[in-house]
């Protein structure tokens, strides 16, 4: 749900700046997909015994992968002045 959820936000957020119809929903996918791909990664990583200085480094990536979603997730109710429902929408991602 929360995959879907950020797709959706940020597929709205696209259109809302004016990027084309057929490009928003890619790169909405490309934004979550790497989150998801990171958290997979990571796992791989451990479970293959990866020198932890290489764990950490791809957990630092999950990391500031996972802020640039949720402040594409929130950027825009708080374009239009929303503070409640971007409030709303941090949550919403994070459970």
């Amino acid at each position: 749900m929360t995959f879907l959820f950020g797709v959706g936000k940020v597929f709205a957020l696209a259109l809302r700046l004016g990027i084309p119809v057929w490009v928003a929903p890619l790169v909405a996918l490309a934004v979550d997909l790497t989150v998801v791909a990171l958290l997979v990664a990571i796992r791989r990583l451990s479970e293959h015994g990866a020198a932890p200085e290489v764990q950490r480094s791809a957990r630092r990536l999950l990391v500031i992968a996972s802020e640039v979603t949720l402040a594409l997730n929130v950027a825009e109710p708080l374009i239009t002045g929303e503070v409640g429902k971007a409030l709303f929408d941090a949550v919403g991602r994070y459970c």
